[in-house]
């Protein structure tokens, strides 16, 4: 899947969530300072609103409240870690393979540790959105799984676009994969991904024309004691999950 991420993905997440950092606003100024050691020079505060349940004279209401995140880039904005008091995530435009995507992930967690000690985590999480085209030559319908393109092609007509998803469990891991087959159109993004300044492969953001889209969300809710060990098993197993999903979702 190396060689195919490097041409199709456009994407790669990884998400760690553990206890909320009370005082992470005294916190920021010594993180910040890491990241600019890891080449993470480029910074910024974003504010969001979210709604809290919370009880007010006995009842439940949805309060809105500010939720603080920080940013943390690298110069060619291809790599963002982002912030917030109970969760880190890992984002890249430049995947070249997961060894690499791991360890660039396991540097924010390190960073993140040394400044406020995380003693346990209890969500972890991978998510790759790929877009293929369609080599020179060559129909998307060529890329197409066999069920997918059973209905394509008994349908004919003018179909603009298809949609699947697909929700799996194997024990604890769970995996969301969702395949869009568009006729045309420019690159896309979910609807739940705020791109921010990331920069994006020029050759992924210029192309407009029949595409795959394949977003692949696996993760797993569960606490455990925060060590890189656990870490790097619990990753390689999502991640594998991901590749057997990812094989079945286009044609070889």
């Amino acid at each position: 899947m190396s060689s195919d991420k490097n041409r199709f993905n456009y994407l790669s997440i990884a998400e760690i969530r553990f206890n909320p950092i009370d005082n992470l606003s005294d916190l920021v100024h010594a993180i910040q300072v890491a990241f600019v050691l890891a080449n993470y020079a480029d910074s910024a505060n974003i504010k969001s609103q979210t709604l809290q349940v919370q009880e007010v004279d006995d009842q439940k209401m949805l309060v809105p409240s500010i939720q603080n995140s920080y940013i943390f880039s690298n110069k060619s904005k291809t790599r963002h870690f982002i912030l917030n008091a109970q969760c880190l995530t890992f984002k890249t435009s430049d995947y070249k393979d997961f060894d690499a995507f791991l360890s660039y992930f396991l540097e924010g967690i390190f960073i993140i540790n040394k400044v406020h000690p995380i003693s346990n985590f209890n969500r972890l999480g991978l998510r790759y959105l790929e877009r293929v085209v369609p080599a020179k030559g060559k129909r998307i319908q060529h890329y197409m799984a066999m069920p997918d393109l059973m209905v394509f092609e008994k349908l004919g007509g003018d179909s603009t676009h298809s949609q699947t998803e697909v929700y799996h469990q194997i024990k604890d891991q769970h995996l969301v994969n969702r395949v869009k087959v568009c006729k045309t159109g420019g690159l896309e993004l979910p609807k739940d991904i705020d791109p921010l300044d990331m920069k994006f492969k020029a050759e992924l953001m210029t192309y407009s024309g029949p595409s795959i889209y394949i977003d692949n969300d696996g993760f797993i809710d569960k606490k455990y004691k925060l060590s890189f060990t656990t870490v790097k098993k619990v990753l390689n197993e999502i991640n594998a999950m991901i590749h057997v999903a990812y094989q079945a979702s286009i044609s070889r």
